[in-house]
């Protein structure tokens, strides 16, 4: 079955020559030999790429085998070397090993020397220790004997002292009651005689007032008024005497109290005298024992700040010396790393030197273009100078669009561009004489620049641009560029393409960023790439990449090496600056040792001397604690007695006042008596007597019976201080009899205290001798402990020389010094070094060395001769597929060219019954390449000129390729066909012949039309019909025609 549509029509009218070839070859059936032809020259390039990939291996394998036999050779020179240097350095080693086994023997002999001595000296500085610690605890001993001396002596002062205070206190107290008891006494005799006075004086007033009694009985009457207020007037005076009585009394009472607060405050001031001197005696004790505290403090803190300047110095140099060990470290890491780095770099560079020569030798051997254009590459001929090169070494092309020119470009890379067609056809003849296969040239005299489609690339959405303008080259090449380029639109994805060409019409040839192509008249080229060409057109860009690379890493070595020299230079002097803070540090720690020892002492006399002040400060408080006391005590008396002064003096005053106020009185009554009738005055002068009498009774006998109660007083204290004075003379007594054994006892004590004293001045001396004793021991221990120290050391570096050397004979030759020994010679030393650096110097000069270069030699030999027995086999398979496509192409040609002859003569046939006359012929682009050649259409219409199909109507085009359709369908009958409107461009004429022309070929096929025509209608047998007559309800209709013809007919 077969379709043919009005899109086939359209295909067939709008391609070119070139692309209406495939109708041929589909109704000629050589497409399955174009199938097998694409599947042997896919078959054939995926060889020539295996080819290529073997030769490029190949070529690096030779890049690699010419420095690898060198490396070979280099690498058994240096083994030959190596193990003569292996025996050497063996030797060397034992010779080392025996060499410092002598030294380890000599050390350790000097070390047990020292040892010795170190420990005789030490025996020697303990026994000095140990006279030293005995006459310790003898000071210690009298330190204790002379504290409690001490002690029993501030306690015994303190009795004394109390003792002597109580009994000053006592004769002060008995002085005060002596003198007391002499006052009573007066008083008391004063008091006798005033008692006696007195009641004279009242009997004699008793008898001077029986007399006037009667008297002033007489005028009591007349004289009452004045008599009252007389009276009232003396009862006021009579109080203001009695009031003046009792200030009398307070006033004698204070003056007692203040007589006794003077004895008892001369007693205080007198104590408070001698606290003084005692107090200044330990205050001037006290001073200079903190005078020589204050200077060994100066000194210990003189030592201090030494210890801690040697201290201080000390962790400077400990962490100069940390810091420098650091910095050695770190710059070793840091030249092992640059090291390293530069090996990597050397690598590197090996590799991109390898890669840029083997690329610069496929540059300049052309290698993947293919033998024939090498040969025209290669030529040497005159005409050589006008040619340019291929495409992929003219042009430029960005990573981003590499892909889409390379699919684009297709074969077109290898073209070659020329300045003319002269050197094109020259070049030609050359491939012709040597038969060297077909080049593509381009002229850039002759080659034509087709016009890009005229379309706005910014309403496509997708579109990158032209390809022309996505690519670089030099202004003479660019019209080969647009030559090959200027119509290839390259979009972003295939759905962009896809969309874009529909719009277009399938009518322009896009690529895709990832490789896909749409051909003009929609044909789709896809998929995965085995094969690609990319290599051709990256090549020069390489080579660019890999030179700047081997000037970058070339630079980088040599700052590399730079950079290593620099910290080498940095390792030596942190080195040198590291060992030279090691020695400081080790004699600052000697020079810190003897400073802690020196300390130590001085802060142990320190502490005796700080007990010793710590001692009379204590005594001092205990002193100034009894002066406070006493102190407060005088202070309370002398307020007291100010307090009595006061009292006194109030009471003064208010007699003073009391006896101003009496004498108002009295100047009161002589007012009252005056202003009385003069027949009143004998009765008041009575009155008076009277009452002046009476008074003078009353007073004398309440002053008498003061003056009673108050001898009564005197008495009872008089014998109260009798017995007092009694009991202080014995109390006086037994403190004179205490403080005179105390105070034997006291010098007793201070006796002891004065021979303990001289005895621990002479234990001062013989510490002094130990110390210096002592301090000669220790100088002489720090100097032989420094030499067992520097031989240890010395020790320590031969032990781990020697661990080095048994380590090195174990890891380098596996056996031990005993074993070694037995396998050398003895070979004289200054020879051994010699042999040695002679040998050191040859491996030296070798360079580096590849280990396996022998081995990877052989094996990479082997490889290679694998490989080229691959490239043999895959050069015979290139031949068989060459003789296979040969034979399809051959066949192809055959059957091509015999099928075209059928359909010529069937359209010319077929073109005449439709136009009814005429001539139509179909002619070949190419003779010379039937496979490759396009088809063109030329027709002579009736009455007209021959023209191509291009030139005729639309009628008349589409009715030719009807004509054209329908000779391949008689080429190729099918027993069924279906045609879609393709009558739809044809004028009704037009459509009656074609018609007709299809009743006639309906003898062999049996047609189904879908038409609109009803002069094709009427050439039909039976007619189908498609009708609406409800909504939603379609109905098919049917008519053959002849029933219709018959039934008209009859």
């Amino acid at each position: 079955m077969s379709i043919i549509g009005q899109n086939r029509l359209n295909d067939i009218l709008d391609s070119r020559p070139e692309e209406r070839r495939v109708f041929f070859e589909e109704t000629a059936g050589i497409t399955k030999y174009r199938t097998r032809k694409q599947e042997a020259l896919r078959k054939l390039r995926e060889n020539d790429a295996d080819l290529i990939r073997l030769s490029d291996i190949m070529y690096a394998q030779r890049a690699e085998l010419e420095p690898l036999a060198a490396q070979a050779e280099k690498t058994s020179a240096y083994r030959e070397l190596e193990a003569e240097r292996r025996q050497y350095r063996l030797t060397s080693l034992v010779q080392t090993h025996e060499q410092l086994v002598g030294a380890q023997e000599n050390l350790m002999r000097l070390l047990h020397n020292d040892r010795d001595e170190e420990a005789s000296l030490i025996g020697e500085r303990a026994q000095t220790e140990g006279k030293k610690r005995n006459i310790e605890l003898e000071m210690e001993q009298i330190d204790s004997d002379l504290a409690e001396i001490e002690k029993s002596d501030t306690e015994l002062q303190n009795a004394l002292d109390a003792l002597k205070k109580e009994s000053a206190m006592l004769l002060g107290r008995q002085d005060q009651c002596v003198r007391r008891k002499e006052d009573l006494e007066r008083l008391r005799e004063s008091s006798r005689a005033k008692i006696e006075a007195t009641e004279q004086e009242i009997v004699q007033i008793q008898n001077m007032l029986s007399g006037k009694i009667a008297a002033r009985e007489e005028k009591e009457k007349a004289h009452t008024e004045a008599q009252e207020q007389l009276k009232n007037i003396r009862t006021h005076r009579a109080l203001y005497e009695e009031q003046s009585a009792r200030g009398s009394r307070s006033l004698r009472a204070v003056e007692r109290v203040m007589v006794r607060l003077r004895e008892s405050l001369a007693v205080a001031a007198d104590h408070s005298e001698r606290g003084d001197e005692g107090r200044l005696r330990r205050s001037e004790e006290l001073s200079q024992k903190k005078c020589r505290i204050i200077e060994a403090q100066s000194e210990l803190s003189r030592m201090e700040a030494a210890l801690q300047d040697l201290e201080q110095q000390r962790d400077k140099c400990a962490d100069d010396r940390v810091r420098l060990s650091h910095a050695v470290e770190e710059h070793r890491a840091k030249a092992q790393g640059i090291e390293e780095e530069m090996r990597r770099t050397a690598e590197e560079i090996q590799r991109a030197q390898q890669r840029y020569d083997f690329v610069r030798k496929l540059q300049e051997s052309y290698e993947g273009f293919g033998k024939d254009v090498q040969m025209v590459l290669q030529a040497k001929e005159g005409w050589r100078s006008g040619v340019f090169g291929t495409v992929a070494d003219l042009i430029s092309i960005p990573e981003r669009y590499l892909t889409a020119i390379e699919i684009a470009l297709g074969g077109s890379v290898r073209n070659i561009i020329t300045d003319d067609a002269q050197t094109a056809k020259a070049a030609i003849g050359c491939l012709k004489r040597r038969n060297g296969g077909r080049v593509t040239f381009l002229p850039l005299s002759s080659i034509v620049v087709q016009r890009p489609y005229d379309v706005d690339l910014c309403r496509v959405r997708g579109a990158v641009g032209w390809a022309n303008t996505l690519v670089s080259a030099e202004e003479r090449f660019q019209r080969a560029v647009d030559h090959l380029l200027s119509r290839t639109l390259v979009m972003e994805t295939l759905d962009d393409a896809l969309a874009a060409a529909k719009e277009h019409g399938y009518r322009i040839r896009m690529v895709t960023l990832t490789g896909e192509l749409l051909n003009p008249g929609g044909a789709i080229s896809g998929g995965g790439q085995r094969y690609r060409q990319s290599f051709l057109l990256n090549r020069r860009h390489e080579a660019e990449t890999l030179a700047e690379t081997l000037r970058t890493q070339k630079e980088r070595h040599i700052a590399f090496q730079a950079d290593l020299e620099e910290r080498n230079r940095l390792l030596d002097d942190d080195c040198t600056r590291r060992d030279a803070a090691s020695a400081e540090e080790t004699e600052l720690n000697r020079d810190l040792l003897a400073a802690r020892s020196q300390r130590d002492i001085y802060r142990t006399r320190l502490a005796d001397q700080t007990a010793a002040v710590e001692d009379l400060e204590r005594r001092e408080r205990v002193a100034q604690e009894s002066s406070a006391r006493a102190a407060r005590k005088k202070e309370l008396l002398e307020r007291h007695l100010a307090q009595c002064g006061d009292h006194a003096r109030r009471f003064s005053k208010e007699t003073e006042e009391i006896a101003q106020k009496m004498t108002a009185l009295s100047s009161e009554e002589q007012s009252c008596a005056q202003g009385l009738h003069a027949l009143e005055v004998e009765s008041a002068a009575l009155d008076a007597e009277i009452r002046t009498g009476t008074d003078h009774v009353k007073t004398r006998t309440l002053e008498c019976r003061e003056a009673t109660e108050m001898l009564d007083g005197f008495t009872e204290q008089i014998a109260k201080l009798s017995e007092e004075l009694s009991a202080g003379e014995q109390r006086n007594a037994a403190l004179e009899s205490a403080i005179s054994e105390e105070e034997g006892k006291l010098r007793a004590h201070r006796d002891n205290a004065q021979i303990l004293k001289d005895r621990r001045l002479r234990y001062e001396a013989d510490m002094r001798l130990l110390d210096d004793a002592i301090k000669r021991t220790i100088a002489c221990t720090e100097q032989v402990r420094a030499k067992l120290h520097e031989n240890d050391k010395q020790l320590d570096r031969i032990n781990v020389r020697l661990a080095d050397c048994s380590e090195n004979l174990i890891s380098e030759f596996g056996m031990t010094a005993e074993t070694a020994a037995q396998q050398i010679s003895p070979i004289d030393e200054s020879v051994l070094n010699e042999r040695l650096n002679e040998l050191t110097n040859a491996i030296n000069a070798l360079g580096a060395v590849n280990p396996n270069a022998v081995e990877e030699y052989a094996e990479k030999k082997a490889r290679y001769e694998e490989e080229e027995a691959q490239i043999h086999d895959l050069q015979k398979a290139k031949e068989d597929i060459e003789r296979i496509i040969q034979k399809i192409d051959t066949d192809m040609t055959q059957t091509f060219r015999e099928a075209f002859q059928q359909i010529q003569g069937y359209f010319n046939e077929i073109f005449m019954r439709l136009f009814g006359g005429g001539v139509a012929e179909l002619r070949l682009t190419d003779q010379s390449d039937i496979l490759s050649s396009g088809v063109e259409i030329l027709v002579t219409l009736p009455h007209k000129k021959r023209q191509n199909l291009s030139a005729l109507s639309g009628g008349e085009r589409a009715l030719t390729v009807i004509a054209l359709l329908f000779s391949f369908l008689k080429y190729r009958p099918s027993p069924f066909s279906i045609l879609d409107e393709i009558d739809a461009p044809l004028d009704e004429a037009n459509v009656s012949r074609f018609g007709d022309f299809l009743q006639e070929f309906a003898h062999n096929t049996q047609f189904i039309i879908v038409t609109h025509r009803k002069g094709t209608m009427r050439a039909a047998d039976s007619m189908y019909g498609v009708t609406v007559e409800d909504a939603g309800v379609s109905k098919v209709l049917s008519i053959r025609l002849k029933d219709y013809e018959e039934s008209a007919t009859a």
